[in-house]
């Protein structure tokens, strides 16, 4: 034997050879003896790579100790147990169990036995506004050196595994619900966990695995270890193998997906994909039924082959396959690999020219997605020619666990730091394989195992939003309306059903952000579930919400987050903002029976209504001697434009191009109300663009002023101001225009929502400016009037001489639109007296002439003994002086608001177009 190649990569030491990798206990049950010192650990790694991996893995477990991990603290949870040992000793322990750099968003561990209270959740270092902890200066030394306590004592090592459980055991005893994530290595006096290096007297501390474990489906340990090696080569065998095992468990251990219908109607145009040749054609299926395939692509900028009124008989000629697309040449792939004879690419079954064939059949995009036996996504790709399977060049990718725990390190399952082990067994020699690597993972206990879900040991994350597909508008809805769809995404394969999102790397990621059944969960909510939940906490800030307020479930998988995250996607053509979501209306109207209105839903009205334009992000930094928080701009979250082209009136989100966020009202404490509304589709497609479009609401309306503070401006947004000429003041506010880069054009006015919150309008018609002389200047024009609140207060108080004219309601029982709509009419003086009568003409109704369009948002907050950046600087606090600080100090408890509004004030009818 050549001594060159001595040792081989695969060979390993007496030691690793006596070991069984996938029978190592719990980490806070009894450990595996390793090597019997650390010198004869680090004198074997010199040739066995299992050694190298297990040294490196013991050091960052006593390195883990120490509050710091790849740079950064995390997050750790505390919980007092009464522990049960080997030996059936019972005593009170303190367990602390080292997380991520991320906040886990919902319970960690399923717990089933003796225990003390609620857990503990703590940070070991600093964190930002999203639960992260950040980057420390000071880092931490190399691992290399290994600094222990007692450096005359050589510490023996040892072994154990990583186990985290799926489900509650069954009964008692039972451990088929555990599954193997990792494996682990700790120096310790003995295998107890108790005598590990650098812990306390009385505590254990779970510090994870620092070794990754991996397997493959033919392996008997499969159903033990979860964990799998992605492909390379998303066209792999093993990939389709994947692919199809994956519809099968959906469609027989699913009960909210069900299986996929056998014969469903086709689409009015298909590829045929059965040809032996290599070619395909073009098939008009005439109401013949039968099971397809959708294509969700990017269409590109480069140059398109597409179906048009002249190529249309070409193509159902047939077309040789070599003349397509790769993606297209790719999605014929997976069709015939998978059985299926049909497929549907967008592009080539719309007659792209021809205005009324894209129209009927982009109305019918709900149908042809929720009837696909499978949407293949092309994520990764960013045109037709990319192809559904991206090129990776190295085995290295930054895997699901690790990107949910906050970190970049890539997994490297194959490579110099990596080892194989194969076992023998009789039924299939061979095939037993682990793939070991190093990755680290939160530990896990006997008593209560770490659940196994993305978001229970981490952040929870949509592992396809970077890809370049989901950049696409039109996708969001052809995500959503696919009841199975695979991602060909850029790090690894994922599978996606009404149930769940798994990973190829054998992840599962339950709380799906593109369900429909929670979409269409969210649209029947009752009108208490609105808004702003009520939050255990109290604001002692003016403007602020409460410590922790929780939006309603529409911000939670429903309709408003769905449109935050559409509306930072890009179009190619601007006007197919309502068209590229008018599938998934159609289908939200269809089971819930509520009216769609231009983006907006009647039943939610009030709540889509308030949203905003958020360009930047928003943040605040402390001030002078930390007694003013400065408002700071963050990263640009995307560009704000108005279309060339009317497409939505003003009071939808979909009449600009911008990222915008929906503002939670307090719902019990509404002070206006939609009296009617009425939007006139551009075509047949009532759920698409629309030509036109109005909102009758009815409220109290103020003028708002310019404000300019004295001070620091403490908030984001356009300081304004408006006068109540009552007992409330001045009431400061902060305005967010929907097009910040034009300026805030006066008289425009706050029509309130609820107490605080109100959309700024302004009249739709100008006038000329008239100076304080009443002299016109027709070259300078001005928005008229709107009635206000304030106005109505003055002709209460005052009878105007002769006729009067007053406004009654339409008929709300008739589709008429005119018929709906306030009339108008004229009453003699005396009889005007009569109604003024009547509790204090409140009754009546005050329409303004001048109908209004939306500009912004706006949040205003009651006066406080006048203007706070007047206010003297802050003084100590004297009890004896200032009385209890309870009955004195402000506060806003729950779902209660600072806003300067409430019921009392008289409203008016002003109609919004």
């Amino acid at each position: 034997m050549n001594p060159s190649n001595w040792p081989p990569p695969d060979w390993r030491c007496d030691v690793c050879e006596s070991i069984a990798w996938f029978q190592l206990q719990q980490e806070d049950s009894r450990a595996t003896a390793h090597h019997a010192t650390r010198k004869a650990l680090e004198a074997s790694a010199k040739t066995c790579v299992l050694c190298q991996m297990v040294l490196r893995a013991a050091i960052s477990n006593h390195k883990d100790s120490r509050g710091v991990r790849y740079g950064m603290g995390y997050w750790t949870q505390t919980d007092a147990i009464r522990h049960i040992d080997h030996a059936g000793t019972v005593r009170d322990v303190t367990y602390i169990k080292n997380l991520g750099a991320c906040l886990p968003e919902r319970s960690t561990d399923w717990r089933d036995g003796p225990g003390g209270g609620r857990p503990v959740i703590a940070p070991t270092g600093s964190f930002d506004a999203d639960f992260k902890h950040v980057k420390r200066e000071d880092g931490l030394p190399s691992l290399e050196k290994l600094d222990l306590e007692d450096a005359s004592d050589d510490w023996p090592v040892w072994l154990y595994g990583n186990w985290w459980a799926v489900s509650l055991p069954k009964r008692k005893g039972d451990i088929s619900h555990l599954r193997l994530m990792g494996i682990g290595a700790r120096f310790a006096r003995s295998q107890s966990h108790f005598d590990a290096i650098g812990l306390r007297p009385g505590d254990v501390n779970l510090r994870g695995s620092a070794i990754g474990i991996c397997t493959n489906k033919e392996s008997m340990l499969s159903m033990l270890i979860p964990g799998r090696l992605r492909e390379m080569h998303s066209d792999s065998n093993t990939a389709y193998s994947r692919v199809e095992d994956w519809i099968k468990d959906c469609s027989l251990n699913h009960p909210l997906c069900g299986r996929p219908p056998l014969d469903p109607p086709l689409p009015r145009r298909v590829i045929d994909v059965s040809s032996n040749e290599p070619r395909v054609s073009l098939f008009e299926t005439n109401g013949l039924k039968g099971r397809y395939i959708a294509l969700s692509h990017c269409w590109g900028s480069s140059s398109r082959l597409m179906t048009t009124s002249k190529t249309m008989e070409d193509f159902k000629a047939g077309l040789a396959l070599s003349y397509l697309p790769k993606t297209f040449q790719d999605a014929i792939k997976i069709t015939k690999r998978l059985g299926i004879k049909y497929l549907w690419i967008d592009c080539f079954c719309i007659i792209q020219d021809d205005p009324l064939d894209w129209e009927r059949e982009s109305s019918n995009m709900a149908r042809i997605y929720r009837n696909a036996y499978l949407t293949i996504s092309a994520s990764a790709s960013r045109d037709s020619y990319s192809g559904c399977f991206p090129k990776r060049d190295k085995d290295s990718y930054v895997s699901s666990p690790t990107s949910s725990l906050g970190y970049d390190t890539p997994r490297e399952a194959r490579g110099p730091n990596t080892y194989t082990l194969t076992y023998t067994n009789l039924e299939r020699p061979g095939q037993m394989s682990l793939q070991l690597f190093e990755e680290w993972l939160p530990g896990s206990s006997a008593h209560a195992p770490q659940q196994t879900d993305i978001g229970t040991f981490g952040r929870r994350f949509d592992p396809i939003a970077t890809e370049p597909l989901s950049s696409r508008g039109w996708t969001l809805q052809e995500r959503l309306l696919s009841p199975r769809i695979v991602h060909y995404a850029s790090d690894q394969m994922y599978f996606e059903c009404e149930t769940q999102l798994v990973s190829e790397d054998g992840f599962r990621f339950p709380d799906i952000f593109s369900s429909m059944k929670q979409l269409l969960a969210t649209q029947r909510i009752p009108p208490q579930e609105h808004g702003l939940t009520k939050a255990s906490g109290v604001s002692y800030i003016p403007g602020q919400y409460p410590v922790g307020p929780v939006p309603g479930r529409r911000w939670q998988g429903g309709w408003l987050s769905m449109i935050e995250n559409y509306s930072r996607q890009k179009l190619t053509v601007d006007q197919d903002k309502l068209s590229a979501v008018a599938g998934l209306a159609r289908v939200i109207a269809e089971e819930t029976s509520d009216v769609y209105i231009a983006g907006l839903w009647a039943r939610h009205l009030m709540e889509d209504l308030y949203w905003r334009v958020y360009a930047q992000e928003e943040t605040f930094e402390e001030g002078d001697k930390g007694l003013k928080k400065r408002p700071v701009k963050g990263k640009v979250v995307g560009t704000v434009t108005r279309p060339k082209k009317y497409r939505a009136p003003s009071w939808s989100w979909a009449s600009i191009d911008a990222p915008v966020k929906f503002i939670p009202l307090t719902y019990n404490h509404l002070v206006a109300h939609v009296e009617d509304f009425h939007t006139q589709p551009a075509g047949s497609d009532e759920y698409g663009r629309v030509s036109d479009g109005k909102l009758d609401l009815r409220g109290p309306i103020y003028e708002i002023k310019p404000h300019k503070p004295s001070g620091l401006w403490e908030r984001h947004g356009i300081p304004v101001a408006v006068d109540f000429a009552d007992g409330r003041g001045v009431s400061i506010g902060a305005v967010h225009l929907d097009m910040p880069d034009e300026p805030l054009q006066f008289p425009c006015y706050a029509l309130f929502l609820d107490p605080a919150n109100a959309l700024i309008i302004r009249a739709k018609d100008f006038e000329p400016y008239r100076n304080e002389k009443g002299e016109e200047d027709p070259r300078k024009l001005v928005p008229k009037k709107i009635m206000t609140t304030a106005d109505v207060n003055q002709v209460i108080r005052e009878i105007p001489k002769g006729p009067q004219t007053i406004w009654l309601p339409g008929d709300r029982t008739s589709k008429d639109p005119a018929k709906r709509a306030p009339r108008s009419l004229v009453i003699p003086e005396a009889e005007y007296r009569a109604l003024r009568g009547m509790a204090q003409g409140r009754s009546l109704l005050y329409k303004s002439i001048n109908d209004a369009v939306r500009i912004g948002v706006g949040q205003f907050v009651k006066n406080y003994g006048g203007d706070k950046d007047e206010q003297e600087e802050p003084r100590q606090y004297d009890r004896e002086r200032d009385g209890p600080l309870e009955d004195i100090a402000l506060r806003v408890h729950s779902d209660e608001s600072w806003g300067p509004v409430t019921r009392n004030d008289p409203i008016v009818w002003v109609t919004v177009f």
